[in-house]
Parts: C-alpha cells; sequence; structure tokens
C-alpha cells in the first residue's frame, strides 16, 4: 500500500508580495501542487493525505473546485484532508457544504474522527480547525480504536497555540503513521513513523532549505518513507560582510 503525505500547501499565498515576481510565485505554488497530482495520475498511490493549510485562507468557491477537479482526475486514490490554521473552517466558510469528489474524505468539524477504508483495511484519523488558534493539546490522548488494519493519524500543530503536542505521549500512542503538517520545515521526530512533510514551496524567507513532500510505503514489515523534494525556488540567506569603508 502506497502513500503521499503532503502539508502546508498554502494556495493562494502570495509570497514576497509587492515584489515584481511576487504573482509568479502565487502561481507556482498553485503549479506545484497540479505536478504533483500529475505525478499520482501518472504513478498511482492508494492514500493522498494533506495534514493541513492546504490554502492559506479561507478558499474561494472557484478554488475549492479546482482543487475537487485535480482529485476527480486521481479516482483511483483516496483523499483525505483536513484544514489547519490558515484555512480554519469558519462560520461562512465554503468548506462547511462543499460537495467533494467520491474518493476525498474531508474532516469538517474540530472533534476528531476515525474514517474506515474498507477496501484497504486502514483507519484515518483527524480533525480540522474551526478556530485560528487552539491552545489544548488535542492529540496528546488519543490511541487508535480495537481493530486490526493499519492506523493512521493526521494532525496539524505543534506549537503553543496550534495544538501543542507531547511528542512522547504521540509516540506512545499506538499509530503506524502520524503525518504532521503546521511546521514547515521537512523533518522526521521518529523516523517512518511521525513526521513533517513541510511546507510544499516555501511561503517566505524564513523557509530556507529544500521542500517537497513524503512518499510512503505501508507493508507487513512495517512502514517506510523517504523524502521527495519538488519545489520550484527556494530561498537562501547571504551573509555580506561589510566594514566602515563601505557605503
Amino acid at each position: 500500500m502506497r502513500f503521499i503525505h503532503l502539508a502546508d500547501v498554502h494556495l493562494g499565498a502570495v509570497p514576497d508580495r509587492g515584489c515584481p515576481w511576487s504573482s509568479r510565485r502565487e502561481e507556482e505554488i498553485w503549479e506545484t501542487f497540479r505536478r504533483v497530482i500529475a505525478g499520482i495520475r501518472e504513478n498511482p498511490v492508494d492514500l493522498l493525505f494533506i495534514a493541513g493549510d492546504l490554502f492559506h485562507r479561507q478558499p474561494l468557491l472557484r478554488e475549492l473546485k479546482e482543487v475537487n477537479y485535480l482529485f476527480s482526475t486521481i479516482p483511483d486514490t483516496r483523499i483525505y484532508l483536513m484544514a489547519g490554521n490558515h484555512d480554519y473552517i469558519k462560520a461562512d466558510s465554503f468548506y462547511r457544504d462543499f460537495q467533494w469528489e467520491k474518493n476525498v474524505t474531508f474532516f469538517k468539524n474540530e472533534q476528531l474522527t476515525c474514517v474506515k477504508d474498507e477496501k484497504l483495511d486502514v483507519y484515518v484519523y483527524g480533525l480540522s480547525y474551526e478556530h485560528q488558534e487552539i491552545e489544548n493539546p488535542l492529540y496528546d490522548s488519543i490511541h487508535p480504536a480495537e481493530g486490526e488494519g493499519v492506523h493512521i493519524l493526521l494532525a496539524h500543530g505543534g506549537d503553543a497555540k496550534h495544538i501543542p503536542m507531547n511528542i512522547k505521549s504521540i509516540a506512545a500512542s499506538g499509530f503506524d503513521y502520524i503525518a504532521l503538517g503546521h511546521i514547515h520545515r521537512p523533518q522526521a521526530l521518529m523516523k517512518d513513523r511521525i513526521i513533517y512533510a513541510g511546507a510544499l514551496e516555501p511561503i517566505d524567507r524564513n523557509d530556507v532549505g529544500p521542500h517537497g513532500y513524503v512518499k510512503g510505503e505501508i507493508t507487513e514489515a512495517g512502514v517506510h518513507t523517504q523524502w521527495i523534494p519538488c519545489a520550484m525556488r527556494s530561498y537562501i540567506h547571504l551573509e555580506v560582510p561589510v566594514n566602515t569603508e563601505d557605503t
């Protein structure tokens, strides 16, 4: 069973707003997301996890329709999607009543929900932000439900104002894989098991280093993952030495 784990795509973001290249950077974020979906069409996976902040702000209806169309082009891939702190579900959000394609499961509220994929024997757990900030550690005390199969958690947060996490607690929770979002720098908190995919594209000048997504495979031997770089751009911090003789 193969999967891809994305997070923090931030569709609609305008990096370096006001600069001559900012509109191009906005479109590049969409282009990279489309490229990932196209890659799934060419080399199908069973599962696609999007661990929050697919959008940079409240999605427009036309943007949801565009994303839904892209999802319709990979009908054999089961997609699990949650809203993060940037695209949290407001009272009047288009997220609330949007009709997704049959292969998409969207976690609609702030209460943890478990969805079983009968065909793959996979249990996927997740919730969506309904507030911009959540200071309660919602993930620390959860455990997989009883039963056979593979148990996967989608989780977005990790700082004081966005669902703080006790890594020891979630590491001992018993999930086979925890797909994390919110932190833009890709990092594995536990090899092959608890991973921040990082932002798909760098969003601002502090998002230095490579960006991409996680590709994984689940077998009887466990979970094996690899990180795939795919961003079109990168930010680099340059140090420029100066002295009193420089203008």
